[in-house]
């Protein structure tokens, strides 16, 4: 078996990784140790994190209680461990033939009936939030019009409960389709964290394409030991460029596909006790042979949109979920796409602005109900990026410019609306569920806040306690108008994209030249406008109105400003 390539850094917390690597620190401890949870952890580990470890290693490797027993049962652990490597078929088998000795589990031989059989054996020790198998699909029925919804806090037991939270599990349910393919677009992927959801989902064995941003050593080799598994690191033009998209392309059996946009990395933290948010769009059934090449598009164009942002990757294996997606019918999908894509982009001819806020701003500018300049324009990311020495050098020049757009009819003498930005404070992390540690998904740094003090006065805390996610860290981004007074929601965006010039674009400053907007990032997100989504001027905030359903905001309002002894959280407070 390899060596974990982590070594005694690793933090790892799934029977799958411990089925494929070994560790020496770990097999040392494990080995003096009775099996039972008494173990002499050195005291330059994290005892907590090294006995949940270890808790796995006795699912994994359970230690025989005499010499006979030992031999009997030799052969038993290896095939665990290789269980989660091999096809589920195989894996299934090798589990059943050692767990169940009832003569209905030796008859039923089924694929299906294997799945089951090993998913309620394991999946509480892998996952922390399971919910039962085959509600998803009227659980998105009853989400309708808005299809979005916030990932389950392993430590908040009400939102296991809450009808718009969702887990990892639910998206890949059966009741959705049957999945005979997929895609993951995302920046940070675990690859053998997610490969364990896929194996508890039963689909361990469909092809599966992952584009990644952050590169580790784990997805370089993938191919060799899951051949179903094509790995791609997305190559960016410069250093400082990400490829930030959390997006999930889902092909079932029938020819349907599915398209989920997502606020969380594919690692085990982000859907821990963090607060995510994703859209889950509704099924999109393939187009019949002869259909019209124009058929199926939505009234939002979200098709022709995700297919241009796709090309934008210039990566072959892409081509035949483009090809799909061009036959899907798009029709039902009520949101926009709104994506960023590096380079340069200046306003077209038919589709205006391409990508980043300008694109935003464009489709405001378009169907957006005209909004009274003082209703402010709502932030809320989980990093912001380097915005300038003063709130006009970019948030008011450009960001808020493009935000601040509607469609009132031109030639009104317009204001700039007030700014917000939702960022945790220092005493916002310190109360979260896992404390300083909290914080680890929050990347705004020391540096960068010093440069912008201007900042503080326009930051409000985190406060999610009508969404039970006060004290889960916020790693959504969100974007919206709201008016408390008439208790309405103008638009909502849920992105990847945090409050950055490289998630955003910033334009060029050289007057002589047509206004670009320069972007560094690939990042992707939707637009809710209320005439695409309940047909009305607004959405309701708070309370439905006339059967309409209240939007789903995650964060409560009215906001809460920082106090002035209050301070926004930075990286460097865990760095010592």
């Amino acid at each position: 078996m390899k060596e974990c390539p982590y070594g005694e850094k690793c933090y790892r917390k799934n029977p799958i990784h411990f089925g494929e690597f070994s560790h020496a620190h770990l097999d040392a401890i494990y080995e003096k140790g009775n099996g039972g949870g008494d173990y002499d952890v050195p005291d330059k580990y994290s005892s907590e994190l090294i006995h949940t470890q270890l808790k796995l290693l006795e699912k994994v490797l359970p230690k025989p209680a005499t010499g006979k027993a030992k031999e009997s049962s030799a052969a038993v652990p290896q095939a665990h461990r290789n269980a989660p490597s091999t096809s589920d078929t195989a894996s299934s088998s090798s589990f059943n033939s050692h767990a169940s000795t009832s003569s209905a589990a030796a008859r039923d031989t089924s694929n299906l009936a294997k799945k089951q059989k090993l998913a309620e054996r394991n999946i509480r020790d892998y996952i922390p939030v399971v919910v039962e198998k085959g509600g998803m699909a009227k659980k998105l029925e009853r989400a309708a019009p808005y299809n979005m919804f916030l990932t389950a806090i392993t430590d908040s037991k009400p939102t296991h409960q809450e009808p718009l939270s969702v887990t990892l599990q639910e998206i890949l349910d059966e009741s959705l389709g049957e999945i005979e393919s997929s895609v993951q677009i995302n920046f940070m992927v675990d690859i053998g964290w997610l490969l364990g959801h896929y194996y508890f989902a039963g689909i361990l064995d469909k092809p599966l394409l992952v584009l990644y941003g952050d590169e580790s050593p784990e997805l370089l080799g993938i191919g060799k030991f899951k051949p179903q598994v094509t790995a791609i690191g997305v190559k960016m033009p410069t250093p400082f460029a990400t490829s930030h998209t959390k997006m999930m392309l889902l092909g079932y059996a029938d020819g349907s596909m599915r398209v989920v946009i997502s606020t969380a990395n594919l690692y085990e933290d982000d859907w821990h006790n963090r607060t995510q948010g994703l859209w889950i769009s509704p099924l999109l059934p393939a187009l019949s042979e002869d259909a019209d090449t124009a058929a199926g598009e939505s009234l939002t164009g979200f098709r022709q949109d995700l297919m241009l942002y796709l090309v934008e990757y210039k990566i072959s294996q892409l081509q035949p979920w483009i090809a799909r997606i061009r036959k899907s019918d798009f029709s039902a999908i009520n949101v926009f796409f709104v994506g960023s894509v590096p380079g340069g982009h200046r306003e077209g001819s038919v589709r205006g602005h391409p990508w980043g806020h300008a694109r935003l701003g464009s489709l405001l500018a378009k169907h957006a109900t005209p909004i009274d300049d003082r209703i402010p324009v709502v932030c809320q990311s989980s990093s912001i990026g380097s915005l300038g020495a003063n709130v006009q050098a970019w948030i008011q020049q450009d960001f808020v410019n493009s935000l601040r757009k509607d469609s009132s009819p031109g030639g009104k003498l317009r204001q700039m609306p007030p700014f917000k930005m939702i960022y945790p404070s220092f005493n916002n992390v310190a109360g979260s569920h896992d404390g300083m540690i909290g914080g680890g998904c929050l990347p705004y740094g020391k540096n960068t806040n010093d440069k912008q003090p201007w900042l503080k006065a326009h930051l409000q805390q985190w406060k999610s306690s009508d969404r039970h996610r006060s004290r889960a860290m916020p790693h959504i981004k969100t974007y919206t108008r709201y008016n408390l007074t008439d208790q309405s929601v103008y638009w909502f965006v849920l992105t990847s994209a945090n409050l950055s010039k490289a998630a955003w674009g910033s334009f060029n400053k050289n007057t002589n030249l047509q206004p670009c907007l320069r972007i560094a990032n690939y990042e992707a997100g939707v637009l809710f406008l209320p005439r695409f989504v309940t047909g009305e001027d607004t959405f309701p905030l708070g309370n439905n109105r006339e059967g309409v359903p209240a939007f789903p905001l995650p964060y409560d309002v009215p906001l809460t400003p920082y106090l002035p002894d209050d301070k926004p959280f930075l990286m460097d407070y865990l760095q010592g």
